[in-house]
C-alpha cells in the first residue's frame, strides 16, 4: 500500500511541475510571413510615374530595401496591380522595378478606394504585411460622376466616408490595423478633378501615400524597420488600430542610473531617504511600441507628459529609446530592454510625508495635420499642390472605426515610500 501511495505522490508531484512548466512556456513572438505589395494603376496615378519624380526613386528603393533586409520578412515579395482588380506580377522585383520605370502601367479608368482595401485584406493572412501605393482619392466611378458631375463633393462627407468606415470595421473585427505613410513628388501629366476634368500639371507637387496593412503586432513591429531606413521621411504618420488601451505597466531598474537610497519593491519605490541636498534617481522601463513613432519621440514625451505628485517633488531627467542606453554595466536588467521600447530616467527631489505617488499621463491627442492636406474643389491648378481631394473624410471614416473611449495613451502611476 505504501508504494501505491509513494507513487501516487509521484506522479502529483511530476503532473503539478510538468502543469508549471507548461504554464510559464513563452508564447514566440508573432513573425512576419510574407509581405505583399499592391500599387494602385488607375489613371489618376500616372503622373507620378512620368520624368524623375520623387515617386520613380523612392518607391524602387523601398522596394529593395524590404526585399533585401530579412528583418521585414523572408522571401520575395508577392507583388500587384491594384485598381477595380487585383492582377499578381508574375515576375521577380527588379522586373516589377524595371516595368513600372519604362512603362505605361497606371492606365485603368478608375478605382474605389473602399473596394481596394477590402480586396487587399482579402489577400492578406494573419502572419502577412500588406503595403499599399496610391494616391487616396476618394470617388465614384466614371460612369457615376458623368451622370452626376458633383457627386464626388455631395457624397464624400457620407456615403464614401462611411464605405471606408464600414470596411475597416470589418478589418478591425479580424485583428487587422492599418498605418498611413504620406509622401510628396513632383507629377507630370494628367491629373483628374472630383468632376472627371483633365488638368495639365508639369511638375507640381501633389501628395502620395503608403499604407502598411495586417496583424496589430507585426504592423508595429513592420514600423519600426521602417523608421529604420535612411531614406524613409514620410511627412505624414498616421496609425489606426495599434493602440487599444492605455498603458500603465512598467519594469523598474535596480541598477541603471541610480543614485540615493531606496530599493525597488515590485512597482513602488520604498526605502526611500532623500532631501533636496540629496536626490535620488531611479529608472524605468515602458513599452511604447504600439504608439505611432512621431508620438514615442523622446523628444514628444519630455515636451508632452502630463505630471504630478503627491507628497513629493520630482522631474523626469531623461527619456532614451532602449537602443541607446548602455548595456555595459547591466546584467538581468538587460531583459528589461528587450521587452520595452523606452527607459524613464526619474529624479525625486524631496518626499515631504512617510508615502507619496507619481503620475505620469500623455493625454490621447490625434495628429489632425492630415486635414490640411485635404480639399474639397480641386479644379484649379493652385489648389493641387500638397493635397488629396476629400482626404479628410477618407482618414475621419478610418479613424471612426477604431476609435476607443480611453482618455490618455499613457498613465503610469509610480507609489513612493519612506
Amino acid at each position: 500500500m505504501k508504494k501505491y501511495l509513494y507513487l501516487l505522490a509521484l506522479l502529483i508531484v511530476v503532473f503539478s511541475c510538468s502543469k508549471k512548466e507548461h504554464k510559464e512556456e513563452k508564447v514566440p513572438d508573432k513573425e512576419v510571413g510574407k509581405v505583399n505589395f499592391f500599387m494602385e494603376t488607375s489613371a489618376s496615378m500616372a503622373g507620378y510615374f512620368n520624368g524623375s519624380t520623387e515617386f520613380v526613386k523612392d518607391i524602387p528603393n523601398l522596394l529593395v530595401d524590404i526585399e533585401g533586409k530579412e528583418s521585414f520578412g523572408k522571401g520575395p515579395l508577392k507583388l500587384y496591380y491594384v485598381a477595380d482588380s487585383l492582377t499578381p506580377y508574375t515576375g521577380s522585383t527588379k522586373d516589377f522595378i524595371r516595368e513600372i520605370s519604362t512603362t505605361k502601367v497606371a492606365n485603368e479608368k478608375s478605382s474605389e478606394m473602399h473596394r481596394i482595401l477590402e480586396m487587399i485584406a482579402s489577400k492578406t493572412d494573419s502572419n502577412d504585411i500588406s503595403l499599399f501605393v496610391s494616391d487616396c482619392i476618394l470617388s465614384y466611378p466614371d460612369n457615376v460622376i458623368k451622370a452626376n458631375s458633383e457627386i464626388n463633393k455631395q457624397k464624400a462627407p457620407g456615403e464614401l466616408k462611411a464605405l471606408v468606415k464600414s470596411t475597416f470595421l470589418k478589418l478591425k473585427r479580424d485583428n487587422i490595423s492599418a498605418s498611413l505613410y504620406g509622401f510628396n513628388s513632383a507629377f507630370f501629366g494628367n491629373y483628374y478633378t472630383y468632376q472627371n476634368a483633365k488638368l495639365k500639371l508639369d511638375g507640381q507637387e501633389r501628395p502620395y501615400y503608403l499604407w502598411v496593412i495586417g496583424n496589430k503586432e507585426l504592423v508595429s513591429k513592420f514600423n519600426k524597420k521602417l523608421a529604420d531606413l535612411n531614406n524613409f521621411k514620410p511627412v505624414l504618420d498616421l496609425n489606426f488600430g495599434l493602440f487599444d488601451k492605455t498603458i500603465d505597466d512598467f519594469e523598474t531598474f535596480f541598477t541603471y542610473e541610480k543614485s540615493g537610497e531606496w530599493q525597488p519593491k515590485d512597482k513602488e519605490i520604498s526605502e526611500l531617504k532623500v532631501s533636496k541636498k540629496n536626490p535620488a534617481v531611479f529608472a524605468i522601463a515602458v513599452d511604447l511600441s504600439s504608439l505611432p513613432n512621431s508620438i514615442s519621440s523622446p523628444d514628444y514625451l519630455i515636451k508632452h507628459f502630463k505630471t504630478s505628485s503627491e507628497n513629493l517633488e520630482f522631474r523626469i531627467k531623461k527619456i532614451l529609446r532602449t537602443e541607446e542606453v548602455d548595456k555595459s554595466n547591466l546584467k538581468r536588467e538587460k531583459g528589461f530592454l528587450t521587452n520595452n521600447s523606452h527607459v524613464i530616467v526619474i529624479e525625486v527631489l524631496d518626499l515631504y510625508k512617510d508615502k507619496g505617488s507619481i503620475d505620469l499621463k500623455l493625454p490621447l491627442v490625434y495628429d489632425n495635420g492630415y486635414k490640411a492636406m485635404s480639399t474639397m474643389d480641386d479644379r484649379n491648378l493652385d489648389s493641387i499642390p500638397g493635397k488629396t481631394f476629400a482626404f479628410e473624410h477618407l482618414i475621419d471614416g478610418v479613424r471612426e472605426a477604431y476609435e476607443n473611449s480611453n482618455d490618455n495613451f499613457i498613465h503610469i502611476s509610480i507609489p513612493v515610500k519612506k
